[in-house]
């Protein structure tokens, strides 16, 4: 067995669902990153523009690199439900464990064995400066969708990824066939317009506007957020190949992925790091999650809301006041 044929097994048996092996060059179309940027789609993530050159290539974050082992964790295994009245939507990554640590951790495994073997490598993962999504395809885990993620044709989209680059000259995996054909649906599910072929406009993405954007949120973006109080499902929950992506994965979910938006607003510090400490949504804070559940209040309908709203429209906090106030006005009257 090859030294990338043992790498991709050390992988598996580290919880890793999909694995493959890229050369380590300019990532694909990585030039497309900068235009991006300058076209002022990033939104606020101002880390697109400060590590742009080094994402492109990434040798340029790890020198040495010859290969790139890149690596696919399935959280499939929260699945999706039928909005609920009263609800908050959440997206099914942020309701599992903190996927970096899990997977730094199960990475560290397969470095550690990499080394015993004289070789060397550096981690990554979503938080690198790594254009982890392409070196993916280009490794052979799947095909950059419509919906500008990752799919595989074995597990769909609601996978994580990291990875290894490898200080080793390792035989490549052969790339996948884009497979999303004349399919359109994730566009199609897009409610604010957000997605284009293949081309993200993260000023417009509920997801961005939710964790990413800080403060008030643009009120002419406010309504196409829905009952999203954390990251969005929908492009995916519309992709065919997510049929296929199972129940089961390495990531297991801590929390359900619909929780009372009452009880979302109302959270008290204390209360919102006991509920989200150990996810990924620790990093939104209790002020962001309050205010997007007192938006999503606002875009259910629901008169039940407005004693809430009415006193939120009195809170010190500026961003949570004048949320509190649109969402009243987009309520009906009590009966």
């Amino acid at each position: 067995m090859s030294l990338a044929q043992e790498l991709k097994e050390r992988a598996r048996q580290a919880g890793a669902d999909i694995a493959g092996i890229a050369p380590a060059q300019p990532a694909p179309q990585a030039a497309l990153l900068e235009d991006w940027v300058k076209a002022g789609l990033a939104g606020s993530m101002a880390f697109f523009q400060r590590d742009a050159a080094v994402r492109q290539d990434i040798r340029r974050w790890y020198p040495q690199a010859r290969s790139v082992l890149v690596c696919g964790f399935s959280y499939a295994g929260s699945a999706a439900a039928p909005a609920v009245p009263g609800q908050g939507r959440i997206a099914r990554y942020a309701v599992h464990e903190d996927y970096h640590a899990a997977l730094k951790s199960r990475m560290d495994g397969v470095l550690a064995w990499l080394r015993q073997q004289g070789a060397d490598g550096r981690l990554f993962v979503d938080t690198s400066p790594v254009l982890e999504r392409l070196y993916g395809a280009a490794a052979g885990l799947g095909w950059i969708g419509r919906n500008c993620l990752l799919i595989s044709q074995d597990i769909g989209s609601y996978f994580c990824i990291a990875g290894l680059a490898v200080d080793r000259a390792l035989e490549p995996d052969a790339p996948a066939p884009d497979l999303c054909g004349s399919c359109r649906k994730c566009l199609q599910a897009c409610p604010s317009g957000a997605l284009a072929e293949r081309r993200l406009d993260a000023r417009l993405c509920s997801a961005y506007l939710n964790i990413e954007h800080k403060g008030i949120i643009p009120e002419g973006r406010r309504a196409g957020m829905g009952c999203w109080v954390a990251g969005c499902d929908l492009c995916q929950e519309a992709c065919p190949w997510n049929d296929y992506a199972g129940t089961k994965g390495l990531l297991q979910p801590l929390l359900p992925t619909q929780l009372s938006l009452e009880r979302l607003a109302a959270l008290d510090e204390l209360g919102f790091k006991k509920l989200f400490g150990a996810t990924p949504l620790l990093r939104l804070k209790r002020r962001g999650l309050a205010r997007n559940a007192i938006l999503a209040m606002g875009n259910s309908g629901e008169a039940g809301f407005r004693t809430i709203l009415e006193s939120g429209g009195a809170d010190p906090d500026p961003v949570l006041r004048e949320t509190a106030l649109w969402s009243l006005s987009r309520l009906p009257l009590r009966g």
